[in-house]
């Protein structure tokens, strides 16, 4: 979505800052209310029981849809605490910074989509009988899959790629490599010339 939504050069400017805001505080709440619901409904299992797998699916979806539902509320809840009686550039100044914040729309992306995946995956497996079909499971799906995407943002671009975004890397010649006091050595520069930035800088 953040991708959709222009972004000028000035905060005064900025359109749909109402829209992308809220949408902002509702994908953060989304999959907290969700990640909750994994651990009550392993309790419930293991409580209630029977203790196995059909079970435990079914208990997390419903928990999951419970737990999603609730975190839109707070979000909503959340949202108007904070933002009630605002003036507009208020509003159109939080967006800006948020849409300015590079891993900010990373991570927009993958928990939209991994959202979507969750719904989608859900409608068929209520089509195969799998789980019982209604509105709740579509929620709960979206609610599962964007937790599965928080937590997939943050192996890829934590656990892979050391939190830095590729807009962080600094391109050194050969030459200034060389003539740096950096203790990287030549043989482990990349061959597009592209090293991470340090805290220490390249003369």
């Amino acid at each position: 979505m953040a991708h959709r939504i222009p972004h000028p050069p000035n905060a005064e400017d900025q359109a749909y800052a109402k829209c992308y805001l809220t949408f902002h505080v509702l994908r953060s709440t989304l999959p907290l209310g969700a990640a909750l619901s994994i651990p009550t409904s392993i309790a419930s299992t293991f409580y209630y029981g029977p203790r196995t797998i059909p079970t435990f699916t079914s208990r997390l979806f419903l928990h999951s849809s419970r737990g999603s539902t609730t975190g839109l509320a707070l979000g909503f809840i959340m949202l108007e605490g904070r933002m009630w009686g605002r003036e507009e550039i208020e509003w159109k100044d939080r967006t800006w910074r948020l849409l300015e914040n590079k891993g900010q729309i990373e991570v927009d992306s993958w928990i939209v989509a991994c959202g979507l995946v969750g719904s989608v995956a859900s409608v068929f497996a209520a089509r195969r009988g799998k789980i019982p079909v209604d509105g709740r499971r579509l929620v709960s799906g979206a609610g599962l899959g964007s937790v599965a995407g928080t937590g997939g943002y943050v192996a890829w671009r934590y656990g892979i790629h050391d939190g830095s975004l590729p807009e962080n890397k600094v391109k050194y010649s050969l030459r200034s490599c060389a003539n740096s006091s950096s203790d990287i050595p030549l043989g482990d520069i990349p061959a597009d010339g592209y090293v991470r930035a340090k805290s220490e800088t390249l003369v």
